[in-house]
Parts: C-alpha cells; structure tokens; sequence
C-alpha cells in the first residue's frame, strides 16, 4: 500500500514568511532516500538545501523553480510505501493517493463558490486571496479600503487585514528613474541576496525606532594578554582565539546584567525576555554576502567554546552548510565592522530583536590614563563600539549603563 505526502516548506527562520525556490534538485519519477537532498531554497537570510523526511518516489513539484512559497505550504508530493503517522511538527500532512485529487477539487469547488459571491469590482487577485483565506462577503465590508476614492480593496488593503503585523509595501513605492547612462557606465542588476537583505533591513528601519549609542574602550591589556597567551590558547585547546571572542565573552556577562537587551520585541506590544542568549555574528558566503549565524546559549561557553562555535558556524557559512536552526532565534547580534577598518558604525537592528552591537576597528591613539594618581597621555589601543536599539523599549540610560559593564569588563580583562 501507498500513501502520498505532502512535503512542505519548513520554517526557515523566525522572521521569515516565504522562500524561493533556487532549483529541484529532483524530477518527478526520481527515487528519494530519507534526508536526500531534494531543492535548494533562499530567503532574505540563507540559501540551503532541503532534505526529504520521507523514502519515496517524488510524483508532483507544486511550486517550479524561481517560485516563491509560503511557509507550512505544499511544495512538492512524495509517494511512499505504507502509512505515515501525521507528523507531530505539522510540518507533514499525510494524505491518502485517491485523497489528493478529491481534496484538491472539493477545495477548487469551495473556492470558485466562494469568489463567485463577491462584488465583480474586486480584481480577480483580491478575490483569490479571500477565498483562500475563507472570508465571506460580508466580512470583506470590514475591510478599510485605499483604492479608487476608498471605495476599492486592494491587494494590499485585504493582506493588512489578514496580517496586520506585516507592512505591506507596495511594488512601486521605489520605482525606477529615467536616469542618463553615458558611454562606459556599468548598470548591474542586484542579486536575489542583496534585494532580499534590502526588504529586511527596510522592514526593519520603517518598524523600529533605532536611537544608537557609543563607547570608547581601552583594549591595551586585551591585546597584550591575547598576545602572551595565543600560541599556548592554541595548543592546548586547539582554536584560534580572537580579540572578537575575548570581547564576545565581556557581551555575554554585559548581557547577563542588563537582560532587557537580550530580549524580542513582537508586534507594538508583546516584550518577550529571553533566558538562552543566543549569540548572532556575521560571517561570510561563498558569494561574498554576510550571514548572521548564532551561538545558542552562549552563556554556558567559556571563550575558547565561544571560538569553536564561532570557527564551527564560519566554516559551515563558507561552504553552504548551515542549517536552518544555525540561524533562527538570534536574540542579540554582534556585528565586528572594524575588521574591514571601519571606526565606528550605526548597525540596523534585525526584527524581531531589540539591539544590536557594532565594534570598531582597534587602533592606537592618544588617551589619558592614570599613573601614581596622575593624569597623564599616552599612547593605547583604543577600541569605539556602538549600540542601537530598539527606543519602544530600551532607553539611553539603560543602553549606556550596558556599555559601561561592557568597558569595565574588557578593559579589567572579566573574559
């Protein structure tokens, strides 16, 4: 006996809703072993390849390559020998071979008797997308419209409605220009990543109000105790220790004292406080883009945990071997600019967090400090750090008295 499965989209990550599908990397009529990878997918935050839960035959591809699925939604079916327990994720929806069509046509059916209730003025897109939310006329009336006059829902009237957490931008909110191209101009168009990164960071600017705040920090026994220690570090714990994850560690114990930063803001009202600090950081693609993996409970790592998650999660960015849990539920992010040599910068935080931490490039400059009860100038390694977060929740008082602990922490060398 067989049955036929619906293999779905999983959930790719906490803030992401859709995903493309890049390529199948199965036909129809190929044989699938269980965790054979079977497409690659991308959203905003990672491209990775799906595996099938199931062994079968793959009988149907619902959404083609370069299309675009919802999360929880079908994208292909699989054939297997036997029954299969309904999955406890929700994920899976076991259903009968003679089930499939009959559901398909009874839902069909409902649908066309549904749209065929509503006024003829509604765009044929409009209508679809109340059916297969299963509104009725009536309720479509509760509906604020913005199109001819007011009197006319449109799509991104009846999308508010059914998800009013979700700005809905509309297409040609930027549209292009007729801007003058000379002889020797180079017009490039942007890659899926960058246009995608593009929607999330201007979700992310139009829904919080970013305030940013800095610090400068004295990193000169930081690097000089890094320096004496490096070759034994390496040797007896077999990792590379960075500047980065000496100050990762000062970011956790931070943290832990000023836990409001370390939190998720969902919707205008709900604050959630997280007890797990999920440690983001950015690392690079094969494409040259950055990825933000995070280091789950990263207060029970010491500093050398600290650097073979992070050396874990780089390599698998590099080779396109992050798993999707690799990068779903950041609750505070680390971004370490100066590496490129930038001084300081105003990092965009990534909903649903409320902060993020941009470091600076560690230079030596003039400072004073105090010798014998004097102060005196000299020369130092000196480090400027930035915090934005999310204003709704956080304010500069408790931003600032985060950055201090992070100052005093480095600069007494609690790592």
């Amino acid at each position: 006996m067989s049955t036929l499965v619906s293999i779905t989209l999983p959930k790719l990550g906490e803030s992401v809703a859709d995903a493309t599908i890049i390529s199948w990397l199965k036909n129809p009529g190929d044989f699938i072993t269980k965790d054979e990878m079977i497409a690659e997918v991308a959203t905003d935050k990672v491209d990775t390849d799906l595996p099938s839960e199931f062994e079968g035959t793959l009988k149907e591809i619902l959404v083609p390559a370069g299309g675009v699925a919802l999360v929880g939604a079908p994208i292909a079916t699989i054939e297997v020998e036997g029954d299969i327990a309904p999955s406890t994720t929700a994920q899976e929806k076991s259903i009968s071979k003679n089930n499939v069509q009959a559901e398909k046509e009874e839902n069909e059916v409902a649908k066309s008797s549904i749209q065929s209730q509503f006024p003829k003025h509604l765009s044929p897109v409009v209508r679809y997308i109340a059916a297969e939310a299963g509104l009725g006329p009536e309720e479509l009336k509760n509906i604020p419209a913005s199109g001819s006059g007011q009197t006319r829902i449109t799509k991104k009237d009846i999308l508010k409605y059914l998800n009013p957490e979700v700005v809905v931008q509309p297409n040609a909110s930027n549209p292009k220009r007729e801007l003058p191209i000379a002889s020797g101009d180079e017009v490039i168009t942007l890659p899926r990543m960058r246009k995608l990164i593009g929607e999330h960071m201007t979700q992310s600017v139009q829904t919080i109000p970013h305030v940013t705040t800095f610090a400068q920090i004295d990193v000169t026994n930081l690097v000089n105790y890094r320096e004496q220690n490096k070759a034994q570090w390496q040797e007896e714990n077999k990792v590379k220790v960075t500047y980065t994850h000496l100050i990762m560690k000062s970011v956790v114990k931070a943290l832990q004292a000023y836990p409001k930063l370390n939190a998720w803001m969902n919707g205008n009202d709900e604050f959630i406080l997280k007890n797990d600090i999920n440690l983001g950081f950015a690392a690079a693609t094969p494409d040259e883009n950055l990825i933000v993996p995070n280091i789950k409970a990263a207060q029970q790592y010491d500093v050398f945990g600290l650097a073979k998650e992070v050396s874990r999660l780089g390599t698998a960015a590099k080779t396109k071997n992050l798993a999707t849990t690799d990068i779903e539920q950041t609750t505070f992010t680390v971004s370490n600019t100066g590496i490129f040599g930038s001084m300081m910068g105003t990092p965009i935080i990534s909903i649903p967090q409320v902060a993020i931490l941009a470091l600076g490039e560690i230079a030596s400059g003039p400072a004073v400090v105090i010798e014998n009860g004097e102060e005196k100038l000299a020369i130092r390694k000196l480090m400027h750090v930035s915090i934005s977060y999310d204003h709704r929740v956080i304010d500069g008082a408790y931003a600032s008295k985060f950055l201090k602990a992070l100052k005093e922490g480095v600069e007494k060398l609690e790592v």
